[in-house]
């Protein structure tokens, strides 16, 4: 979901740019009656409601009588939920289109307040996504119910806690952040007039695009010193527990701001690593992982997440998403000048690349890098010493961190067999760690194709900033 709460947001932000940025072109052109964007909003929250009632239903009734978890079942609520998935986002630019962002640019005369109008374009997404998980729940208790052998007593939120913990993890993860970056490229937007005047051509393009990656370089550095709020987080307490994750971390070369105890009332079996840089760097393990792990599956959990700190997968992540935002606005760019295209078509082709680019480029990479922090975690199981790279994973090391794995699967309800965009599916991950361990493979090989990817990835980020200075020398 986290997927397309940004592609919402990025859909909606970039088409109120653009109509505030062509007011005699686009915006006039989606000139309609009232009546009819209200009615594209009413439409647009009716479909996704049905979608979500639809899921929900049809979910509740496969798993009638059946006190496991049937794979099927499971899988065939993920497809429904992505396709209300696809439905939220594409929806919300049928709905802009539809006049909405035309009457927020023009009507409300907010073009010239920073930040205003954008989160107003995102709102009917944001009401949307909060009924789909509002009708989601009965599907959500029923899960729990089965994964606590169907006892009455099982933990289980209320309806306000699971919107409020969804909202959170889902909405405010992502809104926070871009909010700051947006907020902060609009003030100095504002600005740009003044820079034009006091500084020669282009020199005030140069200093209004170099304000505006500080910004987001800014915003994603710090970025970590407000999740951890937004998710309701503590400090690790003192105990033989922390004492062993930081030895782990000593092993591994690992530098943190501190570990901390992801509050999610007992519900999710999770961990999570944010921060690109040690002073803003944090590990988050759930109430729940800590409660139905023992030490040393915490530790295996920790070591994966460990992972992807010490090869600098976070870093290599921003990488590719700001490579591909600033390469496809730049080719959208070329190609417009090419062709004549108007700047509304260009900013079109820009979300459209974008989010392709994203879709099949970010998941793949994505999935690679889970890859290599499962080997990695079973690898550290084995006992192999800090840089003995080529030590074998054993059969024990392997083992521990696949039952972790399958626990955590298990405890959130995930059906092994489901297929996840990020992280790949958790049969095929155990399937692959464990043969390793049988086989006395090394994590030799995967570490290998991941240095080619990040190889890959400067050469992306070179070609995009090539391409971004041959497109502003072009228009300049």
């Amino acid at each position: 979901m986290q997927l397309v709460v940004l592609v919402a947001f990025v859909v909606s932000f970039g088409l109120v740019d653009l109509l505030a940025s062509d007011p005699q072109g686009a915006a006039a052109a989606l000139r309609t009656p009232p009546a009819m964007f209200l009615s594209a909003v009413g439409g647009y929250l009716l479909v996704a409601g049905a979608m979500a009632w639809l899921n929900t239903r049809l979910s509740l009734r496969r798993l009638a009588g059946q006190a496991d978890l049937p794979p099927r079942a499971l899988r065939r609520h993920h497809l429904l939920a992505v396709a209300t998935g696809v439905w939220l986002a594409a929806g919300l630019a049928g709905v802009l289109l539809a006049g909405y962002g035309r009457w927020l640019v023009e009507d409300l005369h907010l073009s010239g307040v920073p930040l205003a109008p954008k989160l107003l374009a995102v709102a009917p997404f944001l009401a949307a996504v909060e009924l789909v998980w509002l009708l989601d729940y009965p599907y959500y208790r029923a899960i729990r119910r089965r994964i606590w052998a169907g006892r009455d007593d099982a933990p289980c939120w209320s309806p306000a806690e699971y919107l409020d913990y969804n909202t959170r993890h889902h909405v405010l993860f992502i809104a926070v952040p871009v909010a700051l970056i947006v907020l902060g490229v609009d003030l100095l937007a504002l600005a740009a007039p003044a820079l034009d005047r006091a500084l020669p051509a282009p020199a005030g393009q140069i200093v209004h695009a170099a304000g505006s990656f500080a910004v987001a370089g800014a915003v994603f550095l710090l970025a970590p010193l407000l999740i951890v709020r937004v998710w309701r987080t503590e400090r690790l307490p003192d105990g033989p527990l922390r004492a062993r994750l930081r030895d782990t971390c000593v092993r591994l070369g690992l530098r943190v701001r501190d570990l901390r105890v992801w509050r999610s009332g007992g519900q999710i079996v999770n961990a999570a690593v944010m921060g690109l840089a040690a002073p803003v760097r944090y590990v988050l393990l759930t109430d729940a992982l800590l409660e139905h792990l023992d030490e040393r599956g915490v530790e295996a959990v920790f070591a994966h997440e460990a992972g992807h700190i010490v090869s600098h997968h976070i870093f290599y992540s921003v990488l590719l998403v700001l490579s591909a935002a600033v390469g496809c606005a730049a080719l959208a760019e070329l190609a417009a000048g090419a062709t004549g295209l108007g700047p509304w078509v260009s900013d079109l082709l820009a979300v459209a690349m974008l989010a392709g680019a994203w879709g099949l480029g970010f998941g793949w990479v994505s999935r690679r890098f889970e890859r290599q922090c499962d080997v990695q975690a079973a690898w550290a199981m084995s006992g192999a010493a800090p840089r003995d790279r080529a030590a074998a994973i054993t059969p024990e090391g392997a083992a521990t961190f696949a039952w972790a794995l399958q626990q955590i699967a298990r405890l959130n309800g995930i059906a092994p067999e489901q297929f996840n965009w990020r992280h790949g599916s958790i049969a095929r991950r155990v399937e692959h760690v464990l043969w390793l361990g049988a086989t006395g493979g090394t994590r030799q090989a995967i570490d290998r194709t991941v240095r080619r990817i990040k190889a890959a990835l400067w050469l992306a980020a070179g070609a995009a900033a090539a391409l971004t200075a041959w497109s502003f020398f072009q228009t300049a």
